[in-house]
């Protein structure tokens, strides 16, 4: 058992020591696969699948030339909603992969036209990460 409790305490202990930090200023395009089910006056449910490639202004960044892979939905109440949750897994330009990403700033997402059924977009993301 005490082994145990040392290994979850070093785990832990060097697992915030190596934690890896920066700034982002991100921008790409993706497509997403989108199901919507319209329940009328402006209530709904969305759910989208979809990929973006993104290159990064921040010198060193870790999104520069990386793709990302989102899964999510939100619910629309009267036309407005606030409960959006997914997860998006990041495909590093050096081949790692990275699902556990926390931080906080900015995004902002332009829809182009595209093939129906697919919600294109243009994307922009800027902050700071820690993973």
């Amino acid at each position: 058992m005490k082994k145990i409790i040392i290994l979850t305490f070093f785990t832990l202990f060097t697992s915030n020591l190596l934690a890896e930090t920066g700034k982002f200023n991100a921008s790409g395009m993706g497509s997403w696969e989108v199901n919507v089910m319209d329940a009328g006056n402006g209530n709904m449910s969305i759910t989208y699948d979809g990929n973006a490639g993104l290159s990064d202004k921040e010198d060193g960044s870790i999104f520069n030339k990386s793709t990302m892979h989102c899964i999510g939905g939100l619910t629309l109440t009267a036309g407005k909603f606030d409960d959006e949750t997914g997860m998006c897994t990041f495909y590093l330009s050096d081949g790692e992969k990275v699902e556990n990403i926390s931080g906080t700033g900015f995004s902002s997402r332009q829809n182009l036209k595209g093939k129906s059924g697919m919600a294109h977009s243009m994307n922009q993301m800027s902050g700071e990460y820690t993973y």
